[in-house]
């Protein structure tokens, strides 16, 4: 099966890649019908459209364009980084396992990760924004597996100002938008303030005995709050996967600094994901992201194994 889903995905890093000629004779009215409506209906009304679609692993999903063209047009998320993700869970997410999504969006990860654990594993999804977690529970309400949850997730129980961007820029939806003063798009593109209850994952997870693999974070900015919510599951669970979303030194990464440095003084190396969704370590992350040239890179976060503190050690 893991093959199968592969070739599959690799259909989507094909399309993603091609040429405008290409993915126009892929899927001809849903490329003409998704570009139309996002170079000339939306620049008029700000107003999103849904579209139904289906994933490369086969799972039916509603989609808001133009936020979700990319997977209206491939079946997934096209982004190279996003792809190695995906990738990374085909590989590490087995049957049974559970996985919390923190900032679910439309559910696009979530829905995989229910597909890679089957009947007898978790998804437990997180999506502060109160118009995408219509869509995320749109989408997850006949999966058996998927809990759902209208919160925002930080190191305290609280209500949040929270700030929610019009669809095109829905995936920045945040608690903190200090990473995006001086862009352009945001004097056209306001956000709408509103406020949600946040909750701790430690306390979460003890209260519904939960024992996650994989954690994926992407908050926009709200990582460190997360991270600090986390300290007893750290320190507990020693085959966790935490995968954060990493943004660039220019746009204020002092929070995932500080939540790496948590993490890394908790006993965890912070990797790259390879093309194959493997892990390599990933020494200096800024100095990548600006080597690289990246805006935002997903970071895996392992605990260091004896093996790998006994040749550290060594060296």
């Amino acid at each position: 099966m893991m093959q199968n889903i592969l070739d599959q995905l690799h259909q989507v890093e094909q399309l993603a890649v091609a040429s405008k000629l290409r993915r126009l004779l892929a899927r001809p009215f849903r490329y003409v019908f998704s570009i139309g409506f996002k170079k000339i209906i939306y620049p008029f009304t700000k107003k999103g459209i849904i579209r139904k679609t289906r994933t490369f692993f086969n799972s039916k999903m509603y989609v808001v364009l133009p936020a979700g063209t990319d997977i209206y047009l491939t079946g997934g998320k096209s982004h190279d980084s996003e792809i190695r993700l995906a990738k990374f869970l085909i590989k590490h997410l087995k049957t049974g396992d559970t996985f919390i999504d923190v900032g679910a969006h439309f559910g696009y990860f979530s829905l995989l990760a229910a597909f890679l654990a089957g009947s007898n594993g978790r998804v437990f999804s997180f999506e502060a924004s109160k118009s995408t977690f219509l869509l995320l529970n749109k989408n997850t309400q006949n999966e058996a597996n998927i809990t759902c949850m209208n919160n925002a997730v930080s190191d305290k129980k609280e209500m949040l100002n929270f700030y929610e961007f019009p669809v095109l820029y829905s995936e920045y939806n945040s608690v903190d938008i200090s990473q995006f003063e001086g862009e352009k798009w945001l004097v056209k593109y306001k956000p709408q303030e509103i406020q949600v209850q946040s909750i701790r994952l430690d306390d979460f997870i003890v209260e519904n005995n939960i024992h996650p693999k994989i954690i994926k974070i992407d908050v926009e900015g709200a990582e460190l709050k997360v991270v600090l919510g986390i300290k007893k599951l750290l320190e507990t669970n020693h085959e966790l996967f935490i995968v954060i979303e990493y943004l660039h030194p220019d746009r204020k990464n002092a929070a995932h600094r500080q939540a790496a440095a948590i993490m890394k003084n908790a006993g965890y190396n912070a990797y790259l994901i390879e093309k194959n969704g493997g892990l390599i370590p990933a020494g200096n992350i800024d100095d990548y992201l600006q080597k690289n040239e990246l805006e935002s890179e997903n970071i895996v976060f392992k605990k260091i194994t004896n093996d790998e503190l006994r040749i550290t050690n060594e060296k």
